[in-house]
């Protein structure tokens, strides 16, 4: 006999156990089965990931139909597959009533008997009809759709019917501020908040919303498990993408074992699948544990096909049921222009960009993608992007305050190359093309009493800018600058720096990086210009960044405009052309054409020409090799 039991306390794990008469040939294909997700076991024990053990569900029927061997289920599992039997059969009735309409005045009137008092527009109350509906739902809006508000009626409809007592969001620290403001907006009595900064927070037990960031969940997981198993409680993750990796990634792991102790789970973001459809495969099982694989085609569990045209459509086909989704068309959204200013490097700085492709070139096999030459391409990408931008940055290293998919040490320089005279020379001689047409953009904005963004992934671009820039007040918002949530007392925060330049005349900039700002900000109301000093591979960034400013609420005779600075024959266009396969691939996924023709400039505004390769490292090799890349 084998034994099975799923114990919740903690990290919900799974404990399989053999009796003496066992037959050997059931235990070694259990054994077989979950070894990706074995803790830690013996002769006669394993102990095994949840998630995993449910995903290899069917092998209990192959041990039952080959081997004849009996199972005995503990009740903590009989309770978790009851879950999901439940969940499956809500699932189902949900997809069988979305066509029926619904009462939304009827709908409205439970909202403002439950305290809510904001008035929802037509699309939110359609969402929030379905969401509702379903156990378990993703909301999948662009940013700027009003997803906050719709997670704060869902909670207050299912309070009023007694399904949840609490709300727990997990989100990043820069949307803080706008769970605070919309709770406040949305509720006759404002609930009581808890923003969680550590083991040191004080957590009153008639705390109803309970905030919390990713790091911290990862960190504190036991404290926040116990609060949220402690009472029905209703848990959303907030700009969801960020768990993509799922069970690979740290934050990822431990959202996917909080699900265990939820009552209710929900996931919001504007850019589920910034990747491709193999995106979506955590976001999914977070929503329905053990339970993702009758959801989604088995194609989308292969990272490479991730963008294939067919694989998108099967994935859109099969999660289109679960998820509801505002398009950017729905907004009905005035126009925005994008600019792109490609211009070739100065003398110094072209030759230093060359000396490094020189360095790099034939240095790597494509068929060879071990950890540590991954890991080494993407500290070459770091070094690339810097020498496109203002090589300057080079000598130093990261800054401690970068996203840490950022973080890279200075650059080696050997004496026997030309890199380190040429680096030496280059402050004296050469200011960066990108610094200065960057400058006038803002002396001219300036002048006309107007306020720019400026995107940049490193931040002693941020420092450098900050000087340079100093006569127009600069404010600036990276990952070093902490929220008012968790800032010692006098601290500059994030939210003071949003708000100088929101409010104050005399700043007429703001200089930020998407890691740290490019959720959760509203600035749609004060500037209409950004401007990319530079652009990683990662297209959520790319997108989210663009909504800070490109939002519900706009008025229609507004025009906002973006401008990308690219340096002609850099990594730079590699860049621009994996981006535009990612933005594709992600608007076919949701069905939302409009996300192409705003989120990218179109063919005569600079897209003609740009590369597009099958994936990132293929991008970065091309461009590494190509002999003639630098050519006019």
């Amino acid at each position: 006999m084998i034994s099975i039991e799923l114990y919740r306390q903690g990290r919900p794990t799974v404990i399989v156990e053999r009796s003496d008469d066992a037959k050997v040939g059931a235990w070694a294909r259990l054994q077989e089965a979950l070894a990706r997700g074995v803790i830690t076991g013996s002769a006669k024990q394993t102990v095994v990931h949840a998630d995993i053990f449910l995903a290899e569900l069917d092998v209990l029927r192959e041990l039952r139909a080959v081997f004849a061997e009996p199972l005995q289920l503990g009740p903590g599992m009989r309770a978790q597959l009851e879950l999901m039997a439940a969940d499956r059969k809500a699932r189902e009735a949900a997809v069988g009533s979305s066509s029926k309409p619904v009462d939304l005045t009827a709908l409205e009137q439970e909202l403002c008997q439950a305290g809510f008092k904001r008035k929802l527009k037509s699309f939110q109350l359609q969402n929030l009809a379905k969401v509702l509906l379903l156990p378990h739902a993703a909301d999948f809006s662009v940013p700027g759709a009003g997803k906050t508000t719709l997670a704060l009626a869902a909670y207050a409809i299912r309070r009023q019917r007694k399904l949840v007592d609490r709300l727990m969001v997990v989100a990043p620290i820069a949307a803080f501020e706008a769970w605070k403001e919309e709770a406040k907006e949305c509720f006759e009595a404002p609930p009581k908040m808890v923003f969680y900064s550590g083991p040191e927070t004080f957590i009153p037990s008639d705390t109803n919303i309970l905030i919390s960031n990713y790091n911290r969940v990862a960190n504190d997981y036991d404290r926040i498990r116990d609060f949220v198993a402690s009472a029905d409680t209703q848990v959303v993750l907030d700009e969801a993408h960020r768990v993509k990796r799922g069970a690979d990634g740290v934050h990822g792991r431990a959202v996917l074992d909080l699900a265990y102790a939820a009552r209710r789970r929900d996931v919001l973001t504007g850019t589920p699948a910034p990747q491709g459809a193999y995106d979506l495969v955590a976001l999914v099982k977070f929503l329905y544990p053990g339970q993702d694989r009758q959801i989604l085609p088995e194609a989308a569990y292969i990272e490479r096909l991730g963008r294939d045209d067919s694989v998108l459509a099967q994935t859109r086909d099969a999660i289109s049921q679960y998820f509801v989704r505002t398009r950017k068309t729905d907004l009905d959204l005035p126009d925005t222009k994008f600019k792109v200013i490609r211009r070739p490097m100065s003398p110094i700085q072209s030759a230093i960009y060359d000396a490094l492709i020189g360095r790099y070139r034939h240095s790597f096999a494509l068929e060879d993608r071990s950890r540590h030459e991954m890991e080494r391409i993407g500290r070459i990408v770091m070094y690339l992007l810097e020498a496109a931008t203002n090589p300057m940055l080079l000598t130093s290293g990261s800054d401690d305050s970068d996203d840490p998919g950022f973080l890279h040490p200075p650059i080696e320089l050997e004496g026997d190359e030309s890199v380190p005279e040429l680096l030496a020379r280059y402050g004296s001689y050469e200011t960066p093309w990108k610094y200065k047409v960057l400058a006038a953009i803002v002396a001219d904005a300036a002048e006309k009493g107007e306020k720019v963004l400026v995107w940049t992934n490193f931040v002693r671009n941020i420092r450098l800018l900050s000087r340079q820039l100093v006569d127009f007040n600069p404010a600036s918002v990276h990952g070093g600058v902490p929220s008012e949530a968790t800032a010692a007392p006098g601290v500059v925060t994030r939210e003071s720096e949003f708000n100088r330049f929101r409010h104050d005349d005399s700043c007429s900039v703001l200089l930020a990086n998407p890691a740290a700002c490019g959720e959760g900000v509203s600035l749609h109301h004060w500037c209409h210009h950004a401007v990319y000093l530079d652009r990683s591979f990662n297209a959520g960034h790319f997108l989210q960044s663009q909504d800070r400013i490109h939002r519900l609420g706009l008025d229609k005779n507004v025009l906002t405009r973006f401008t990308l600075l690219i340096s002609e024959g850099t990594i730079d266009d590699a860049v621009d052309g994996r981006l535009h396969d990612k933005v594709r691939a992600l608007s076919a996924l949701m069905d939302d054409p409009g996300l192409v023709q705003i989120a990218l400039p179109s063919s005569d505004e600079g897209e003609d020409g740009a590369p597009v390769f099958d994936d990132d490292v293929a991008a970065v090799m091309a461009h590494i090799g190509d002999q003639d890349a630098r050519a006019p």
